[in-house]
């Protein structure tokens, strides 16, 4: 027992620090540690109201706020409250009443942050630290309609005493530069190239950048929305250097032009210019495919993908997941079969045996291929093909049978279980074009060549992959430096043979499925849900690969 509350106040002290950490988009305890003492080194009032407005979401947001495990570990669940403790410095100080007061203000935020987030996360958006914003501004209308000033102290206890005196502010930019080097060290320098260039440019426009409003404008605006967009929400990619830098050209102009907005003169900009240009900035920049962009499973799999470039780049293993979105049912579900009439009738062997059997078959096909000769490559397919022509994917083994892939422009296609658009000879091997229309019904369609059965070259139940196609892939598998499966549950054993080749030499795996996996997952493993139609996309723009142009049959 004491083992156990001991644990958990270890986890509720980390959480603590680590909700100090992301008000400066940073994420480590020791992150947090620096950003508190930056804020009480210039408003020691304000950190005691942080302080109290963490600690009490901590109290409160797992067991009152339906908080996940991780997101009260990490103080995600916390940070607002930090923010609007800060906010509340100075009214904090006017006497013990206040505590109160900001624990109500806490409950607000507390009680605001699920809806927020799920609303903006189903946008494609962080949720930054709105809650805390809307926070501080509603606490801002409750002083003024008592007639009080949110802002002002007593004057026995103002906020701004502290013991570094006037080099307070110096105090706490270093403490906060320090973190932010710690976490990301071509971020911050970033950062502070564009925090020293605005406040240059402010002051020669006139203004004085060591005041609220200058202050404001470099490093509440600019300089942060350089550093969460290229360090935190796409750190290690080029898009987030472009996102940050339209977040901090964006933000910067709302800051200046905030005031002279109608409805907006009595309202602070606080961090709503920088919220509204990273927003912003996001969709400018990555579009529909944001989401998932900024999902830590996709940015994952890319810095796989990226990895395995040079290494043998990625073998790709596709199944009907792919082809949904553009309309194509799974082949192997029986959508194509005649009702009523049993599985077993379908297979090779009954495929052989007696003509019936062939022209059902033949049926079922003609059925498949008419539904997939008026079906085009969705935007999955056409992101794959991108990887591959930019040198990310060493080639893309499928089961489907569709030739989705070669029409969105993939060129290193192999199809294990064939195509659908052909006929083959089972005698001579002899590929031919689909005979006429219900031929099949009158007889068995026969090879031109030697006389012996044609049968649509797709796998049959019970059929062998052809040999040069298994080879081709087994080779691929032995050459590839990461394997990517999207849209196949492995339960077919010719495509969990190709997975096991390969993690066999260690690579790593990334799976993007919608459904459960028939193989078991191994410790590294990436496993991505989402459907592949807006995964891939997102993938493809992280590693800024274009599509080549699609050739539509």
């Amino acid at each position: 027992m004491a083992r156990m509350t001991g644990r958990l106040l270890q986890d509720a002290a980390q959480a603590w620090l680590k909700s100090f950490a992301h008000v400066a988009f940073l994420d480590r305890p020791t992150h947090g540690l620096l950003v508190f003492v930056a804020i009480a080194a210039i408003a020691p009032w304000s950190a005691a109201a942080a302080a109290f407005g963490a600690a009490l979401a901590i109290l409160l947001g797992k067991p009152f706020f339906s908080q996940s495990e991780w997101e009260w570990k990490e103080g995600l669940g916390a940070y607002d409250c930090a923010l609007l403790g800060i906010a509340w410095g100075g009214a904090f100080s006017c006497g013990p009443q206040m505590m109160f007061l900001l624990g109500l203000a806490v409950l607000a935020c507390l009680a605001m942050r699920g809806p927020l987030v799920s609303r903006l996360n189903g946008l494609g958006m962080p949720v930054l630290a709105l809650p805390g914003l809307i926070s501080i501004w509603l606490s801002l209308g409750v002083f003024s309609a008592l007639g009080a000033d949110f802002w002002l102290a007593s004057p026995n206890n103002t906020p701004g005493s502290n013991s570094f005196g006037s080099a307070g502010p110096a105090v706490a930019i270093f403490f906060v530069t320090l973190g932010l080097f710690l976490k990301c060290r071509r971020a911050a320098a970033a950062s502070v190239l564009v925090a020293t260039a605005t406040a240059i440019l402010y002051s020669v426009a006139g203004g004085d950048p060591l005041s609220i409003q200058g202050a404001g404008l470099w490093a509440f605006t600019a300089a942060p929305a350089i550093f969460a967009s290229s360090a935190v929400f796409l750190n290690g990619f080029r898009q987030g250097w472009k996102v940050g830098a339209t977040a901090a050209l964006l933000s910067a102009a709302i800051w200046l032009l905030w005031n002279h907005m109608p409805l907006l003169e009595n309202v602070p900009p606080l961090m709503g210019p920088l919220f509204i240009g990273i927003w912003s900035a996001l969709i400018l920049v990555l579009g529909k495919e944001r989401q998932f962009c900024l999902d830590l499973g996709v940015q994952h799999a890319a810095h796989v993908l990226d990895r395995a470039r040079p290494a043998g780049a990625t073998l790709v293993l596709t199944g009907a997941g792919v082809s949904t979105a553009s309309g194509i049912p799974d082949y192997t579900a029986g959508h194509w079969l005649a009702p009523g009439v049993p599985a077993s009738r379908y297979s090779y062997g009954a495929f052989l045996a007696d003509a019936e059997s062939r022209s059902l078959y033949w049926d079922a096909c003609a059925r498949f291929r008419e539904v997939a000769a008026r079906a085009k490559p969705n935007n999955g397919h056409l992101a794959l093909a991108g990887l591959e022509a930019s040198g990310y994917i060493l080639a893309t083994i499928t089961q489907n049978v569709d030739g989705l892939h070669q029409a969105a422009g993939s060129r290193q296609v192999g199809e294990l279980h064939g195509t659908i658009f052909s006929v083959r000879c089972l005698a001579c091997d002899h590929e031919a074009e689909w005979p006429a229309a219900d031929l099949w019904r009158h007889a068995s369609p026969c090879c031109e060549m030697c006389g012996g059965l044609l049968k649509p070259a797709v796998i049959a139940f019970g059929e062998s992959i052809r040999l040069a196609t298994w080879h081709d892939a087994t080779e691929k598998a032995a050459q590839c430096g990461a394997i990517l499966v999207v849209g196949s549950q492995l339960a077919v054993s010719s495509a969990s043979a190709l997975l096991a080749s390969a993690r066999a030499r260690g690579v790593p795996c990334v799976f993007l499925t919608l459904g459960s996996l028939a193989v078991p997952l191994f410790p590294g493993d990436t496993v991505i849900d989402g459907p592949a139609e807006l995964v891939l996309p997102a993938l493809a723009r992280l590693l800024e690969a274009s599509p080549p142009k699609a050739t539509f049959s």
